[in-house]
């Protein structure tokens, strides 16, 4: 099963990582991290804001954020592609395209966000937000911000480093939510499992994509409360029907995207897509307000207990709180911000979920 923070082999596999990757293109514990911005730094965690009477609800976002490094084609004097102009652009998108949601998870936190997301937490939304993060040295990491109570969170270790996972124990208005946000394998370092670079779960022979899929699912069917919704969100690195994605909704995870009635992904004209803005290099790509996604591999997976009928928030934001089920941080930047359109390369999901 997913192990919890291996550290000395974590730091030898993650260095092995880098070097294919530049090639290519938890318990809470000690580690974790619970940051809050409140003046006197204390891990506090704001109340729901929810007024009584009113629908309960959970609003989410899920973005894989660009970390920018060289080997994804940001030049070494880009500031890992304007990373902090990119950052102020998804504060500006949090707050207006998704009215400051409940909890968001992200994916790809680089050295630059490691150290610019809790500087400028406070910034974002009035200070709601608890920053959910254990820094495991990578280049690429997760990251829980939440405005919910928190009970317990920490990082799952999945197989193949960089891939990596964080898991929030959250009271919602819906009751308990164990929310994930992960990141799984891509072409870029993406073996099949062996008893030596894969966990014990995942059988010999199954791409590390899949294996992160089941390392998931077994931890959460372990750990969720199964009276609460459990979430998977982030970066699948495949579209639907891949089995890394069917392992997931096999064990009864569902798409919110497609339960809202959203189209799938029309690579041709890019509606319904999340991936990815290219272009020469890196910065070249952002700066091109033009681009299109080709891909869907961006996703929000629900799993709801049977007390609670789930039901979705339509595309155009039925239940008018400010946030959809649709696509998040899919449109240009308009204006710009110092010549960048794009916060990211993905765009992200934003989902309004509900108990019927």
């Amino acid at each position: 099963m997913p192990t919890m923070k291996r550290v000395g082999l974590k730091a030898l596999l993650v260095a092995l990582a880098l070097a294919v990757l530049a090639a290519a293109c938890t318990d809470s514990g000690d580690g974790a991290e619970e940051s809050a911005p409140d003046e006197d730094g204390s891990p506090a965690v704001p109340e729901s804001t929810a007024s009584p009477g009113s629908t309960a609800d959970l609003r989410l976002v899920t973005l894989n954020l660009l970390h920018g490094l060289p080997y994804v084609a940001c030049a070494p004097d880009s500031d890992s592609c304007q990373a902090a102009d990119r950052l102020d652009g998804l504060f500006a998108l949090i707050e207006d395209e998704a009215s400051c949601p409940d909890v968001i998870g992200l994916q790809e936190i680089g050295p630059e966000q490691k150290e610019m997301i809790p500087d400028q937490l406070a910034d974002l939304c009035e200070g709601v937000y608890a920053m959910l993060f254990e820094d495991e040295g990578s280049v690429d990491e997760t990251m829980v911000l939440t405005s919910l109570p928190v009970v317990e969170h920490r990082s799952v270790d999945l197989s193949g480093p960089p891939w990596t996972a964080h898991w929030a124990r959250l009271e919602s208005d819906l009751g308990p939510v164990d929310f994930l946000t992960t990141h799984f394998a891509s072409d870029s370092y993406n073996p099949d499992c062996t008893p030596e670079v894969c966990s014990p779960v995942c059988p010999t022979g199954v791409e590390m994509g899949t294996c992160n899929a089941i390392e998931v699912v077994h931890f959460l069917d372990e750990n969720a409360d199964p009276d609460g919704v459990t979430i998977v969100t982030g970066d699948l690195n495949q579209s639907l029907d891949h089995p890394r994605i069917r392992t997931i909704t096999d064990a009864g995870y569902r798409d919110v995207w497609l339960e809202a009635g959203n189209p799938e992904c029309d690579p041709a004209t890019g509606v319904g897509c999340t991936c990815c803005i290219e272009g020469n290099d890196g910065l070249e790509g952002l700066a091109t307000p033009e681009k299109t996604f080709s891909s869907r591999i961006d996703f929000v997976l629900v799993r709801a207990p049977d007390a609670c009928e789930l039901a979705v928030d339509s595309p155009d934001d039925g239940d008018g709180d400010g946030t959809a089920t649709a696509v998040f941080a899919g449109d240009p930047l308009d204006p710009p911000i110092n010549g960048v359109y794009w916060a990211s390369d993905h765009a992200g999901v934003q989902a309004d979920l509900s108990c019927a």
